[in-house]
């Protein structure tokens, strides 16, 4: 028999053995008797809540806490001091303060105010809190006439004109300083026979949606060229103006949708 004839003749070796290398022990794969358990899937931590893996167990967002009626009212401000600036005109104002005062969360709150380039909210809540604190520490106007008569009208007197009017005419005291602001208002002050102190006036204006009138004596000058008028009018209606006189009154500020206006005495009386 020839050596190819034997090699056809011996059996063929099974895969279990034939993978087996030389010397190995044993001759074919024996499948164990209880199969251990495929490992469970790990529970995922990339859920919304982390290791918790509940949405709930996160706390809400800022943005969607609820409001109260401060909130609404301080976006109210923000959105008039838009008007005064003259970055949205008044009937877009009425819709955004009509969202603001249905509004339930801060979410719709920003986006009233979010394409203004406006003050930030924290720092202007934090400057309308220390205005308040020193307007309630500041005399008021009716105290203005007590202050002179005690020999100090140095400081300086805030007149608010809001949803009113403000008159001031008589031998009233004025002081050195006036701050007048208000919104949808007017302010009326006639000093033709007041009594005054001082050489020059300052009379700071800001008023949305209304309207300053100074009545002057025939002695006095003004100046009005630092005042802005976004919508409105600053006008000097006197016939004959002195450019240098006593008092000297000098008008500062900003009008919007409205009018400040310096007139001569009256020639009757009411």
């Amino acid at each position: 028999m020839t050596d190819q004839e034997r090699r056809e003749q011996a059996p063929t070796p099974s895969p279990a053995t034939a993978t087996a290398g030389p010397g190995s022990a044993a001759a074919e794969t024996v499948a164990p008797a209880n199969p251990a358990p495929e490992p469970q899937d790990a529970p995922s931590s990339s859920g919304p809540a982390g290791s918790l893996g509940h949405p709930g167990d996160l706390p809400p967002s800022p943005a969607d806490l609820p409001v109260d009626h401060d909130d609404r009212e301080h976006v109210v401000g923000l959105l008039q001091e838009a008007v005064s600036r003259g970055l949205i005109d008044t009937l877009e104002f009425d819709r955004r303060s009509g969202l603001a005062t249905t509004a339930r969360t801060r979410r719709e709150l920003n986006t009233l105010v979010v394409d203004l380039p406006l003050e930030h909210p924290d720092r202007a809540r934090a400057r309308t809190a220390a205005e308040s604190r020193r307007r309630a520490t500041s005399p008021p106007a009716d105290d203005a006439r007590a202050a002179y008569a005690a020999g100090d009208t140095s400081g300086t007197v805030a007149l608010h004109a809001t949803l009113g009017s403000v008159k001031r005419s008589g031998a009233w005291a004025v002081p050195r300083r006036l701050e007048i602001d208000g919104w949808m208002g007017s302010a009326e002050l006639d000093l033709t026979e007041a009594v005054i102190d001082h050489e020059v006036v300052e009379i700071d204006v800001d008023m949305t949606m209304g309207s300053v009138e100074l009545r002057l004596p025939e002695t006095a000058s003004a100046s009005l060229d630092a005042v802005s008028a976004t919508a409105g009018s600053v006008e000097d209606k006197r016939r004959t103006s002195r450019p240098a006189g006593r008092p000297h009154v000098v008008v500062t500020g900003k009008v919007a949708f409205g009018s400040v206006e310096v007139k001569g005495p009256k020639w009757w009386k009411n």
